[in-house]
């Protein structure tokens, strides 16, 4: 085994793996080996990495020989693998979103924590993507001028369920193109392409939120120090990759837009793009670690209230925020 630190991932071929690899490529954690654990297709490929040909493998040898796993395989196979590396002592950083719902697990974003605080946790989870996105827009809010209110309309387009979402959403679109049969909709239940979904998972029957809108809220909650009431409507959209969010926002004390803009313009993570005629799209924000934010100007519909825009790419975002977490957590070692 070559010097350096041996990095795991599982999950490795996948939408947010893949983009954990490329971060991985322009970190400053000096890496010797890699081992990269996938299923599928993917098996026994070799993938370059920084000059060098890594196999993938069908699962992790010598798990306690690693410095740490990256979690990036669908939740059953994220859980075991997270059981395994605590019984090693491996840490591990859940990209994977199969810890974020339980509540006695702290989410974690590297703009909002001390790295001597994350040097001694074993497992780092990382909030959803569409929940991350919106925390680093509204913390520095928060902390600004307080929260009572968060409302709005989410638009995700179909990478939310990773690659698979996209390969539906593409194989989807091809078939209409040439006007052929349509796929079956094996991902999501139903056709996506060219279509907008009003509910994205199953809806309670008590709160009449969705699957989607609950998760996200209930992550949001728990990244903010406060206990604004939040709401949210998500949709599906036809686009490949991305986030959209379109947010009312009540503060605590006045904040008007200029001061909001501001705030904005000095928080990590945040960048202001209202240069652009057609300001922070979704195609604009693909490839972004950063999260665009625009169109800040006032509610008129609410006290101390305020409107805004914004859009992020959150596969980039989540594994932008799991390396960061990385380098962190190993910082000793590099």
């Amino acid at each position: 085994m070559s010097e350096g630190l041996r990095i795991g991932i599982v999950g490795a071929t996948g939408a947010v793996g893949g983009e954990v690899l490329d971060l991985l490529s322009e970190s400053s954690l000096e890496i010797g080996d890699l081992v990269l654990v996938a299923t599928g297709e993917s098996l026994g490929k070799d993938v370059d990495f920084q000059g060098g040909l890594y196999p993938v493998l069908s699962e992790v040898p010598r798990l306690g020989a690693l410095h740490l796993l990256f979690l990036c395989a669908p939740a059953q196979v994220s859980l075991e693998y997270a059981r395994q590396a605590l019984h090693a002592e491996v840490p591990c950083v859940d990209v994977s979103g199969a810890l974020a719902g339980s509540p006695e697990v702290p989410l974690r974003v590297a703009a909002f924590g001390s790295a001597g605080d994350l040097q001694a946790t074993p497992l780092l989870v990382s909030p959803p993507g569409a929940a991350l996105a919106l925390a680093l827009a509204l913390r520095p809010l928060e902390e600004a001028a307080g929260l009572r209110r968060i409302s709005g309309t989410l638009l995700e387009a179909a990478s939310w369920r990773g690659r698979a979402g996209i390969d539906a959403l593409y194989r989807e679109s091809i078939a209409l193109f040439n006007q052929d049969d349509l796929p079956e909709p094996d991902v999501f239940g139903r056709p996506v392409a060219f279509d907008c979904i009003p509910a994205l998972g199953e809806i309670d029957e008590e709160t009449g939120a969705s699957e989607r809108e609950s998760a996200v809220a209930d992550a949001l909650s728990r990244l903010l120090s406060g206990e604004p009431g939040i709401g949210f409507t998500t949709l599906q959209v036809p686009a490949f990759v991305g986030l959209g969010a379109s947010l009312s926002i009540e503060t605590g004390q006045l904040l008007d837009p200029a001061l909001a803009e501001g705030v904005l313009g000095k928080a990590p993570g945040i960048e202001r793009w209202d240069d652009e005629p057609d300001g922070a799209t979704l195609r604009a924000a693909a490839g972004f670690q950063e999260v665009l934010v625009g169109r800040v100007r006032r509610d008129p519909s609410a006290e101390n209230a305020l409107q805004l825009w914004l859009a992020a790419d959150p596969l980039r975002l989540s594994a932008a925020n799991a390396v960061r977490l990385a380098v962190a957590r190993l910082g000793r070692h590099h």
